[in-house]
C-alpha cells in the first residue's frame, strides 16, 4: 500500500514537474515571438497564460514591460509596483523552499529575481512614470534604485549596479534643475562603464562637461575638458533644446537546461544533473539613428543586459552546485532505500528522480538584450528616429524643451516625454 502510495506521489510530481518545464518553454516562445510580433501581440498571449504561484514575481516582470512597451504605462506602473513587492517579500526564501530546492529542484522555490531585477525594475518603472507625465514618481523610482545598488554593491564585483540606472537617475535630476545630483549620477555611470571597459558614449561625455560647467565645478570641468578634447565647450544658451533618447535594443538571451545522466559507482541506479546555462551570444546589435539637420547621430551602448544575465548566473552557480549535489546525495539514498525493499520499486524510484531532476531556467527574459543612448542640444523643431526593423518617424519637439524618447528596436513605437 505504501508502495502504491508512493508511485502515485511520483506520478503526479512528475506531472506538475513536467507543467513548469513547460511553463517555462512557453515563456521562452513568447520572449522569441517580440523578434516578429509587437509587444501588444505577445503581452495579449502572455495575459491568457496562468502562471503557478511561485512564478508570480517573472511574470508580473515580463507582463510590465510589455505594458511598457505598448504604451500603457499606468498599467505598467501598477504591475511594476507588484512586481517589486513580491521581490522584496520573497527575497528570504521559506524554510520549506529550501528544502524542497535541496531534495527535489529549484523550480519549487518563488522566483524573487536576481540583482539585475531587482535594480531594472526601478528603471522601468521610471520610465513609466515619466511616460505617464509624472517626473517626481520617477525621481522616487531613481532614489529607491540608488538604495537598492548600494545594498546590492560588492568591492570584488559589478552584480546589481547598472550604468544605465545611473544614467536615467541623471536625466531625471538634471530635468528636475538638480545639477548636483545630476553630475553625482553621470559621473556613477561613467564609472560603471569604464569599469567594464567599455567607451563612454558621447552623449554621457557631453552631460559630465555640461553639468560641471553649469556648477562652476572648475577643476572638474577643466578635468573632463582635458578628457573630452573634441568635445566643443558648453554655453549658457537657454535656448537650445535637449533630446535625451534611449534605444531598447533586441531580446535578452534565453536560459536553456544543461544535463547529464551518469550510473553510481556499481551501476545500480543513474543520478541526473540538470544546471541552467546561456547560450553564446551571436546576436548583431543594432543602432537607432536620429537625424536632423541633414546630421545623423547613432545610439551607442551603454548597458549590455546580455552579460548582467550571464553575471547574475555565474554569481548563483556556487548555491546552485550546492544544492545539485545535495539533492544527488538525497536521491541516491532514497533509491537506495527502496532498492532494499523492492528492486522493482528502486527502479520506480530510480525514474522518479530523474524525472524530477530539472534545472530552473526562469528569468525576466522579455528584457532587451542591450541599453544605448544618443543626446543632442538643437534649434530645430523636428527630429527623425530611424531603428532596425521600424520604421522611420518624425517626433515634434518644441523650442527650448526638455525631451526624453523611448525607442525600441522591436516595434514602430517611440515614446516621447517633453517639458
Amino acid at each position: 500500500m505504501v508502495k502504491f502510495l508512493f508511485i502515485i506521489f511520483c506520478t503526479v510530481l512528475c506531472t506538475i514537474i513536467s507543467g513548469c518545464a513547460r511553463q517555462q518553454q512557453e515563456n521562452k516562445n513568447l520572449a522569441n515571438l517580440l523578434h516578429n510580433k509587437t509587444p501588444q501581440y505577445v503581452l495579449q498571449k502572455l495575459q491568457a497564460s496562468k502562471p503557478a504561484e511561485r512564478d508570480q514575481a517573472q511574470f508580473h516582470l515580463n507582463i510590465g514591460f510589455l505594458q511598457l512597451m505598448s504604451g500603457d504605462f499606468q498599467g505598467a506602473i501598477e504591475t511594476f509596483s507588484l512586481a517589486k513587492r513580491e521581490m522584496a517579500a520573497l527575497a528570504a526564501s521559506s524554510v520549506s523552499e529550501n528544502v524542497g530546492a535541496g531534495t527535489l529542484n529549484e523550480t519549487v522555490r518563488s522566483y524573487s529575481g536576481y540583482p539585475t531585477d531587482r535594480v531594472m525594475v526601478h528603471n522601468m518603472l521610471a520610465l513609466s512614470y515619466l511616460f505617464n507625465n509624472d517626473i517626481y514618481g520617477a525621481r522616487v523610482e531613481m532614489l529607491q534604485a540608488d538604495i537598492a545598488m548600494k545594498k546590492l554593491a560588492n568591492r570584488d564585483s559589478l552584480s546589481g549596479q547598472l550604468a544605465s540606472t545611473h544614467l536615467l537617475g541623471g536625466i531625471i535630476y538634471e530635468l528636475l534643475n538638480e545639477q548636483s545630483n545630476a553630475l553625482i549620477s553621470y559621473r556613477d555611470a561613467a564609472g560603471i562603464i569604464e569599469q567594464r571597459g567599455l567607451p563612454l558614449p558621447v552623449g554621457l561625455q557631453q552631460a559630465l562637461l555640461r553639468i560641471s560647467f553649469k556648477l562652476g565645478a572648475t577643476d572638474q570641468y577643466a578635468t573632463y575638458k582635458k578628457q573630452f578634447p573634441s568635445l566643443p565647450a558648453p554655453t549658457t544658451n537657454s535656448n537650445k533644446t535637449q533630446v535625451f533618447a534611449f534605444y531598447f535594443d533586441g531580446v535578452v538571451s534565453q536560459k536553456k537546461q544543461n544535463s547529464i545522466v551518469v550510473p553510481n559507482h556499481d551501476f545500480s541506479q543513474l543520478i541526473r544533473i540538470s544546471v541552467p546555462a546561456y547560450p553564446p551570444i551571436n546576436a548583431q546589435m543594432g543602432r537607432a539613428k536620429i537625424t536632423l539637420q541633414g546630421e545623423q547621430l547613432t545610439s551607442e551602448l551603454v548597458e549590455n543586459v546580455d552579460l548582467l544575465v550571464r553575471e547574475d548566473l555565474s554569481k548563483e552557480y556556487p548555491s546552485i552546485l550546492l544544492l545539485t549535489t545535495t539533492r544527488a546525495i538525497a536521491k541516491y539514498q532514497l533509491v537506495k532505500k527502496a532498492e532494499q525493499q523492492d528492486s522493482l520499486f528502486g527502479a520506480l524510484v530510480n525514474i522518479a528522480t530523474l524525472l524530477t531532476e530539472v534545472a530552473d531556467l526562469r528569468s525576466w527574459n522579455m528584457l532587451p538584450g542591450n541599453i544605448q543612448f544618443a543626446y543632442i542640444e538643437t534649434a530645430e523643431n523636428e527630429v527623425v528616429i530611424n531603428s532596425p526593423h521600424s520604421l522611420s518617424q518624425k517626433i515634434k519637439i518644441e523650442s527650448g524643451s526638455e525631451n526624453v524618447l523611448l525607442i525600441n528596436g522591436l516595434s514602430n513605437e517611440v515614446f516621447h516625454y517633453q517639458q
